[in-house]
């Protein structure tokens, strides 16, 4: 088991130099009548804490041990921190991140001028680059955290949040740390901002909305421009030539191997990849989320040519991690039509909105998606902000920040 970090809290001490203890003080001391104040344990397991997590724990699935067990388990480039506080020996907060280490070969080289390939590779193999991530750093909108509403509540529970990350940064010498999908208020946004975070930091991922008179792929195909018609016909039309099947729990087990070279043809195609996943990820997210997540398959001569993941959330459909064979791709459009599919598996699923995520704009806008923002704080630590600044201008450069705004819809 990996090592774990505790501390008590007694009464009548100072903890100034640490974040994560002048927090709690804050926090509890004003009010608290109790001899004991609130400790915490940092753990790099989830085994270790699986009784806590199971005191704590609401119904969500992501914050589940079977969930977070499974997650460790295939993500091999990932390390995982667990974080409980605790109140009279019982959890009352537990959070999750996500620890990366980054080197040149998260970065596709191959297109980099000389000088900018030297610069990266030179500062990434120099030093170990780390990054620290509240929550999944693979999903948005996902929880990483859980706490018990009769002992704090939102703002508190932020702010803790918050300083154990400070914490696990400074234990494990991060360069990146990066807080999303916690719950913040304008004090809290205020709070974080004169911590040193950017505030905020805007992403964006593509979404569509469905307009509900669709009904079906004719009746979305009816509703765009004359050039957008004829080209999504055309590819419509090269998918009968495919066989196109969903995928259960004996199917990915069975197709796993193959799954995972097709995705990796698309990972290595990608500017920057945070980690890949392992072999066995998506046989274990079915095993987890049954119909809640769906694997289609699509087959060229009885061959698997591509596939397509997807959670199904009350309100949406989230594609989530594809692959396919670039030369079946030239000549059936493999990647237009997974889209296509996906809208019609939303449509079917009488969802209001088809979630496309952060990459390939271009392609996702020609279908109707727009961009929306995601905001999260990001903090530089132990490097000079002229290398952060650098870093920031080369993501911006990146392919998708030059892709178009599109409105094929009438």
């Amino acid at each position: 088991m990996n090592s774990s970090n505790t501390a008590a809290l007694p009464v009548g001490n100072t903890y100034d130099d640490c974040l994560i203890t002048s927090c709690i003080k804050k926090l509890f001391t004003s009010r608290v009548k109790s001899k004991e104040l609130p400790g915490y344990s940092i753990s790099k397991d989830i085994a270790s804490i699986e009784k806590e997590l199971g005191q704590i724990n609401s119904s969500t699935i992501e914050l589940s041990y079977d969930y977070l067990l499974a997650m460790e388990q295939s993500l091999p480039g990932i390390d995982f921190r667990y974080v409980v506080f605790h109140k009279n020996k019982a959890p009352i907060l537990f959070a999750y991140f996500q620890l990366f280490t980054t080197t040149s070969k998260n970065f596709n080289l191959k297109n980099n001028r000389t000088f900018i390939k030297g610069i990266i590779r030179f500062f990434l193999d120099l030093k170990k680059v780390k990054a620290l991530i509240s929550g999944n750093a693979l999903r948005n909108e996902t929880p990483c955290y859980s706490y018990d509403k009769s002992v704090i509540n939102d703002t508190e529970a932020a702010e803790l949040i918050a300083a154990a990350a400070e914490k696990i940064a400074r234990d494990e010498r991060v360069t990146a740390l990066v807080l999303k999908d916690i719950p913040l208020s304008a004090h809290g946004a205020k709070w974080l901002a004169g911590m040193g975070y950017y505030a905020p930091i805007t992403d964006s991922a593509m979404n569509l909305t469905i307009n509900p008179e669709w009904g079906s792929l004719t009746g979305y195909t009816a509703a765009l421009s004359r050039k957008y018609k004829t080209r999504a016909n055309k590819i419509l039309a090269l998918r009968d030539k495919l066989t196109v099947q969903e995928l259960g729990s004996k199917d990915i087990a069975a197709s796993q191997r193959q799954m995972n070279t097709l995705y990796k043809n698309v990972v290595e195609r990608q500017s920057f990849a945070l980690t890949q996943l392992g072999e066995e990820h998506f046989t274990k997210l079915k095993t987890l989320y049954n119909d809640s997540f769906e694997v289609f398959g699509f087959y060229h001569n009885k061959k698997l040519v591509a596939f397509y993941t997807a959670f199904v959330t009350p309100d949406a459909y989230e594609i989530y991690y594809v692959g396919l064979d670039y030369e079946v791709n030239d000549e059936y459009q493999l990647y237009f039509n997974i889209l296509f599919s996906g809208l019609e598996r939303t449509m079917l699923l009488n969802k209001s909105e088809l979630k496309l995520g952060r990459t390939s704009f271009d392609s996702k806008a020609s279908l109707g998606a727009k961009p929306v923002e995601i905001n999260y704080f990001f903090k530089a630590m132990n490097v000079p902000a002229a290398v952060v600044n650098w870093f920031a201008n080369y993501f911006t450069a990146m392919e998708d920040g030059k892709w178009k705004l599109r409105n094929p819809l009438k």
